[in-house]
């Protein structure tokens, strides 16, 4: 290496932690996306931008002696900590949208779509200042975007339409922020126990009490359970993650799991029991189960899965066995052990063919086995009946499925049953990326629903069983995926090193040291971090530069640019800017400048909860209890709200909640 080398090197010291940076985001960005359920087309337009930025960083390197001037431009270096910025803004946006409860913090999905037109904005901006013109975006891809963006958000809006029926409220999402916090926190098990006395046999007894190795008691002399026999050495459901799977049961369509007790001297293990039984013996006792009521009972396993997904649970022995039906009616998935080797023949022939190879399961696979699931109770068989389990893993490894083959008998039957064959063979698609995603299906198959339920009220006679299976079909796919060779190579260039300064580009403190700063009172250092940090854009940089200025603290207190600030870094997703900010609005200095909406107010109060503020959930909670902020006097809300701040730590709710006389496991 010569010495002119060398000097090129020194130059980019500055922008290696950077670069490193970039590379661990546009990782992040590529896998959000090959495992996004929900807005995938977004989470592509975003991938889109990620790999452009990798292509021009990665000429950036291989042709460093060409770009040695922008190395050693101050103002070309702060663009490029902003290029880093925004791509680490894009990972966090792209994760956000890409999972069930992330997406109901935006309030709207017009909150997601003006995010997402901020972002692209400054990532064109920021390519124009650092001259990457071949990573701005033309107009031809911004009309691409603006489809996929329509494309999403309609089919997300819709999905939370009819899904927000159950899952939706206030005491799901607080048992879904209670099971993060115990994953967060790799909380152990803490299993309850029901004590000794407090089953007792059934009054009355049913021809049914015993199912397999379950029995049908009765809890607190008013609640049927099923308890099974359970010992010591015996490895328990999600055994890592016991006491969160337990908290998720509490959720609707997943079989609730009470705890242990000791009943005729054996240690049982006592859940929900489930009237009607599982969907396989529910159909194999020969009655005509009614096809809307079918598809209702998949709805039912689709809310769950999305449920678990959300959780980071997945269910690799979902089929009809495992899911049980209430005496009112609702499908909800078994407590599963989730222990059995994938060649079996119980698992293997609902299981999607790349799970053969790596054992593992995902929210694709997922979708292959709801598929596989659908096609059961629909023609009311075990896939691949006759086959054992060596040829049905060769035969679905190969591409082969079962034949989706249907009588027709009237005209509006044959749209319904097209659209059945068309879902099932979307789901159980070769290639997992082909898959429909968890919205998609649950949208179509309530789309069906809907069609079932005209054809009934136009008298029209809908027979289950009008449905006819003989025989499987062999469809061999071959995918490729290429992977181009790029074989450019480096290219020399001579320079006069006279002609280049030596000059070093002094690197732009981390936000985090001017935090550190803050917490050590050494103001003038932190204030000159944030001042920098914010000065380039950076979200934190933006809330700590408001709140010296907001607070005066160590310059001159100016609430007018500090209340911009807040409202600037609350945009960008920062919880404590978007809480300092809602009660900015109703600070007297800037109501003598602002007219300020009440509304605004409430909206700016509720999103910065839904942040992950723990006082702003706090005053909510107060505002229920004592009927301000236009709330409506609600104790059980107050409760609901209280146990989401305790869920933040926020001792003011945990205190609260101990005054009300309320037990809260996270205290």
């Amino acid at each position: 290496m010569n010495i002119f080398d060398i000097n090129v090197e020194e130059f980019m010291k500055p922008f290696i932690p950077l670069i490193k940076e970039a590379a661990i985001s546009i990782t992040i960005i590529n896998y959000v996306y090959q495992s996004s359920q929900y807005n995938k087309k977004i989470c592509n337009s975003l991938l889109d931008r990620a790999k452009l930025a990798e292509f021009v960083i990665d000429q950036l390197i291989r042709k460093r002696n060409e770009n040695i001037k922008n190395f050693k431009n101050f103002a070309w270096y702060k663009s490029f900590i902003r290029l880093v910025d925004i791509l680490t803004e894009i990972k966090v946006f792209s994760e956000k949208i890409s999972q069930l409860h992330e997406i109901k913090r935006f309030l709207g999905v017009k909150n997601i779509e003006k995010r997402f037109e901020i972002l692209i904005t400054e990532y064109d901006n920021v390519m124009m200042e650092l001259n990457f013109t071949v990573a701005i975006t033309n107009e031809q891809q911004r009309q691409i975007d603006h489809e996929n963006l329509k494309d999403d958000l309609s089919e997300i809006d819709e999905f939370f339409e009819k899904f927000d029926s159950i899952e939706n409220n206030l005491e799901t999402s607080i048992i879904y922020e209670e099971v993060l916090n115990m994953v967060e926190n790799r909380k152990t098990a803490e299993v309850k126990d029901l004590g000794n006395n407090k089953l007792t046999e059934p009054r009355v007894l049913k021809d049914d009490d015993i199912r397999g190795y379950f029995k049908r008691k009765i809890y607190m002399n008013t609640i049927e359970v099923a308890c099974v026999t359970f010992h010591d050495d015996e490895p328990l459901p999600y055994q890592n993650d016991l006491a969160a799977y337990i908290k998720a049961t509490q959720s609707p369509n997943i079989i609730r799991f009470y705890g242990f007790a000791e009943f005729d001297g054996f240690k049982v293990m006592v859940s929900e029991w489930a009237e009607f039984g599982d969907l396989r013996n529910i159909y194999l006792r020969g009655g005509i189960i009614p096809l809307k009521l079918k598809l209702t009972y998949v709805l039912g396993v689709c809310r769950a899965i999305a449920y678990l997904n959300a959780l980071g649970f997945y269910y690799k022995e979902l089929r009809c066995s495992k899911v049980v039906v209430t005496a009112e009616n609702i499908a909800k998935i078994k407590f599963s052990k989730q222990d059995r080797p994938i060649l079996e023949v119980k698992i293997v022939r609902w299981c999607a063919p790349e799970a053969f190879r790596n054992g593992k399961f995902n929210q694709k696979s997922e979708i292959y086995s709801i598929g596989m699931l659908l096609w059961e109770l629909i023609f009311e068989r075990l896939p691949y009946e006759n086959r054992d389990v060596i040829e049905i893993f060769n035969f679905v490894k190969n591409g082969g499925r079962e034949t989706v083959q249907f009588d027709h008998n009237s005209s509006g039957m044959i749209n319904i049953q097209n659209g059945l064959e068309k879902i099932i063979r979307k789901a159980w698609s070769h290639d997992p990326y082909a898959r429909m995603s968890i919205s998609k299906l649950f949208i179509d198959l309530d789309i069906l629903i809907k069609s079932l339920e005209e054809i009934e009220d136009n008298h029209s006679e809908v027979n289950s069983n009008d449905f006819n299976n003989d025989n499987e079909v062999d469809n061999n796919i071959n995918l490729k995926l290429e992977n181009p060779d790029n074989n450019n190579k480096n290219e020399e260039h001579d320079y006069d090193s006279k002609s280049i300064q030596q000059k070093e580009i002094i690197p732009i403190s981390s936000i985090y040291n001017g935090i550190k700063a803050h917490k050590a009172k050494n103001y003038e250092e932190a204030w000159k971090c944030f001042k920098m940090n914010a000065e380039n854009q950076h979200p934190l940089g933006k809330y700590w530069l408001g709140y010296y200025l907001w607070e005066g603290k160590f310059v001159q207190k100016d609430k007018k640019a500090g209340f911009g600030l807040y409202k600037e870094a609350a945009n960008d997703f920062i919880a404590d800017a978007q809480y300092r900010y809602t009660f900015a609005l109703v600070d007297k200095d800037i109501r003598s400048e602002l007219i300020v909406d009440k509304k605004e107010v409430l909206k700016s109060l509720q999103l910065a909860a839904e942040y992950g503020s723990g006082q702003a959930r706090f005053i909510i909670g107060n505002a229920y209890l004592k009927e301000t902020f236009g709330y409506k006097k609600n104790l059980e809300m107050a409760i609901l709200w209280y146990k989401r701040a305790a869920l933040r730590n926020n001792e003011a709710a945990k205190e609260k909640l101990k005054e009300l006389g309320i037990e809260f496991s996270h205290l």
